[in-house]
C-alpha cells in the first residue's frame, strides 16, 4: 500500500527500514514457531500413540510449550514495535500535514479537508494494526507450502492450488469493486460533511422549519453511499461465496487428501490431522488480507491524499529570505482574482495604494468584491494576475508565518477557538502577558473581560462560555491588534456592534494610525467613513473610485443627487 510511487510519504518511512527488516525476521521465526501445533500433533500420532511412551510425551509437551511461549512473545514484541512506529510516524508528519491542510485552505474543498484529517489516523492505524502483521505473515506463506510438500507432494500441491485459487479470486474481486468502493467513499465523505454542517447550524435550521428537508438531503447522500456499496456487493456476490466456501472447505479437503494417502499406505495416520492444521495456518494470513480489502483501499486513497499534502508542505518548507518588519506602503498592482474552485473573475484589474499611518475605508454594494479584496490584501487568496506588495516585497514571497506576526485581520464571520480568552487574544502563542494586556487596552475590551465569569481565563469553545456576536467581534479586534501589527484589515468589524462599540472601534483605528500602521476597514455603514483618511469604492469587482475621503464623499453625494433628480423628473413626466 505504501509504495515508492508515493515518494515523499515513502521517504518518511526510511528511518524505520531497519525496524521493518527486523520485524520481517521476527515474522520468519514466528512462522517457524507456528509449525509447532502441526509437528506436535504429527509426533503424537506417529511416536507417542504407537510407542505409548510417557517420557516421549513429556519431552514433546515441554518442547511444544517452550516454542509456543516463544511464538507468543515474538508476536507481542512485533505488535508493540509496530505500534511505537505508528506513534513515531504520526509525531513526525502529523503536525506538518495538519499545517498543510489549513495553510492552503483554498486548495482543498471542505470534504477533502475533513477526509485528510482522517487520513492521518487511517495510515497510523494501518502501520500499528493487525493487518500489517498479517501482511508480514503472508510473505512466509510459501514456507507452509514447502512443509506440506515435505509431508507428501500431493499435500503440497493441494495446498498450493487452494492458495492460488484464493489469491486469484481475491484479485478479481478487488478489480471489480474498485470503482464502486471509490464512489461509495466519496459519497460517504459528502454525507459526513453535510451532517456536520447541519449539526453546526441546528438552531436556525430547526427554527426556520428546514430540518425535514435537510434531513431528507442527508438521507439521500447516505442512500447514495449505500447504493454504491450494494453495487460492489452485487458485482462480487458469486466470487465472495466461492471464497467463503473454500475457506470453510480447506480443512476437510486437506484431511481427505491425507486419508487417501493413509489408505494407500503412503503416510502415517498423524498426517491426516497435521495437514488440516497446516492448511489453516497457511491460509490464515491470506484470509485476513482478503477480508481487509476495504482497509487496503482506504489506506491507498489516504496515502495518495497525504502525498499531495506532503508535496505542498515541502513547497512551504523551502527556506525563504528573512525580511524585516514591513513599514509600508501596501501596493496592489492590477490584481485579478478568481475564487478557489470557480472560473469566474471576482476581482478584475484592481490597483490601489494604502499608505502607513492612514485609514482606508472600502465601501460598495453587496457583492461588489469588498470581502474578496480583504482576503487578497492579507494573502488568503493569491492573484491570478498582478501582485500585492508590502514594503516593496510581494507578499507571496514572504514566509506566511513570519508575515502573520505583522498582520491583524478580523474576518466577516468571526469564530473564536477552543481555549481561554487570553489564549485567543494572544494568538495561542507562548508568551507575553504584557502584549495581551496591551491588545486589550488598544481594542478597548476591558468592559467585556470584566463581565466574563473567569475574566481572561474564561474558557471558550463548544463547551465553554458563549459570547454574543458583538463580543466576538471585539475580542477578535483585540486579537488582530496583538503584537502591534503594521497592517490591520477589518472586514465588517462593526456589523454586530452598537454605538458604544463603534466608538471603541474608531478609537482603536485612530490609535493604530498613530502607531504608523496601515489600517483598512471594509464597511457598509457610512458613519465609519468619517474616521477614514481615504475611501475606495468597489463596484462589480473593480475599483470605481479611490481618493481622499472628502473628495470621494462629495463625489458620491453628487452622484446620488443626480440620480434622485432623474428619478423625480421621470416621475413628473
Amino acid at each position: 500500500m505504501l509504495d515508492q510511487t508515493n515518494n515523499l510519504l515513502w521517504l518518511e518511512f526510511r528511518p524505520y527500514r531497519s525496524a521493518l527488516a527486523s520485524l520481517l525476521l521476527f515474522s520468519f521465526v514466528i512462522s517457524l514457531a507456528s509449525l509447532t501445533p502441526t509437528l506436535f500433533m504429527l509426533q503424537l500420532y506417529e511416536r507417542v500413540m504407537h510407542s505409548r511412551n510417557e517420557t516421549t510425551l513429556l519431552f514433546l509437551v515441554v518442547i511444544a510449550i517452550g516454542l509456543l511461549a516463544l511464538w507468543t512473545a515474538l508476536e507481542s514484541v512485533r505488535l508493540r514495535v509496530l505500534q511505537r512506529m505508528a506513534v513515531s510516524l504520526h509525531n513526525a508528519i502529523g503536525k506538518k500535514l495538519f499545517e498543510a491542510i489549513n495553510r492552503r485552505h483554498d486548495k482543498f474543498s471542505s470534504v477533502a479537508r475533513n477526509a485528510m484529517l482522517q487520513d492521518i489516523n487511517v495510515v497510523r492505524e494501518f502501520v500499528g494494526g493487525n493487518l500489517l502483521v498479517q501482511l508480514m505473515d503472508l510473505c512466509f506463506a510459501p514456507l507452509f507450502v514447502c512443509v506440506a510438500f515435505l509431508f507428501h507432494p500431493l499435500l503440497g500441491a493441494t495446498l498450493l492450488v487452494l492458495l492460488v485459487i484464493i489469491v486469484g479470486l481475491t484479485l478479481i474481486h478487488q478489480r471489480l469493486v474498485r470503482d464502486p468502493v471509490r464512489r461509495a467513499q466519496t459519497a460517504a465523505a459528502h454525507a459526513t460533511d453535510l451532517g456536520r454542517s447541519i449539526i453546526a447550524n441546528a438552531e436556525p435550521i430547526r427554527v426556520m422549519g428546514m430540518l425535514p428537508s435537510m434531513a431528507s438531503r442527508w438521507h439521500d447522500r447516505q442512500s447514495e453511499m449505500l447504493g454504491w456499496q450494494s453495487a460492489a456487493w452485487s458485482r462480487t456476490g458469486l466470487i465472495g461465496e466461492v471464497l467463503r466456501f473454500i475457506r470453510h472447505a480447506q480443512g476437510p479437503i486437506m484431511m481427505t487428501v491425507g486419508i487417501l494417502l493413509f489408505l494407500e499406505q503412503q503416510t502415517g495416520g498423524g498426517i491426516i490431522f497435521a495437514a488440516s492444521v497446516l492448511s489453516s495456518r497457511a491460509i490464515q494470513p491470506v484470509d485476513a488480507v482478503v477480508s481487509g480489502w476495504r482497509t487496503f483501499w482506504s489506506v491507498r486513497l489516504s496515502a495518495g491524499r497525504l502525498e499531495t499534502l506532503l508535496q505542498d508542505a515541502g513547497t512551504h518548507d523551502k527556506e525563504r529570505f528573512a525580511l524585516p518588519r514591513p513599514a509600508g506602503p501596501l501596493v496592489v498592482s492590477r490584481a485579478t482574482v478568481v475564487a478557489p474552485g470557480r472560473t469566474s473573475t471576482i476581482l478584475n484589474d484592481v490597483s490601489l495604494t494604502a499608505e502607513r499611518g492612514r485609514i482606508l475605508g472600502v465601501v460598495g454594494a453587496s457583492g461588489a468584491g469588498k470581502s474578496s479584496l480583504a482576503r487578497l490584501l492579507v494573502g488568503i487568496w493569491r492573484p491570478q494576475r498582478g501582485a500585492v506588495a508590502l514594503d516593496g516585497h510581494d507578499i507571496a514571497h514572504w514566509d506566511q508565518d513570519e508575515l502573520g506576526r505583522w498582520v491583524g485581520y478580523v474576518p466577516q464571520d468571526v469564530e473564536l477557538l477552543a481555549g481561554t480568552v487570553a489564549e485567543n487574544i494572544g494568538r495561542f502563542q507562548d508568551g507575553d502577558d504584557d502584549a495581551v494586556l496591551e491588545a486589550i487596552e488598544l481594542a478597548g475590551v476591558q468592559d467585556i473581560i470584566r463581565g466574563l465569569p473567569d475574566g481572561l481565563n474564561t474558557k471558550l469553545g463548544p463547551d465553554g462560555h458563549v459570547l454574543s456576536g458583538g463580543q466576538r467581534q471585539r475580542i477578535a479586534l483585540a486579537r488582530a491588534v496583538y503584537g502591534d501589527p503594521c497592517l490591520l484589515v477589518l472586514d465588517e468589524p462593526n456589523s454586530n456592534l452598537d454605538a458604544i462599540g463603534e466608538e471603541s472601534l474608531a478609537r482603536t483605528m485612530a490609535k493604530m494610525r498613530e502607531r504608523g500602521a496601515i489600517v483598512i476597514i471594509v464597511t457598509h455603514r457610512m458613519t465609519m467613513i468619517s474616521h477614514c483618511d481615504d475611501v475606495l469604492v468597489m463596484h462589480s469587482g473593480t475599483v470605481h473610485a479611490l481618493g481622499e475621503r472628502d473628495q470621494i464623499v462629495a463625489r458620491l453625494s453628487n452622484n446620488r443627487a443626480q440620480r434622485l433628480a432623474v428619478v423625480r423628473s421621470g416621475a413628473g413626466t
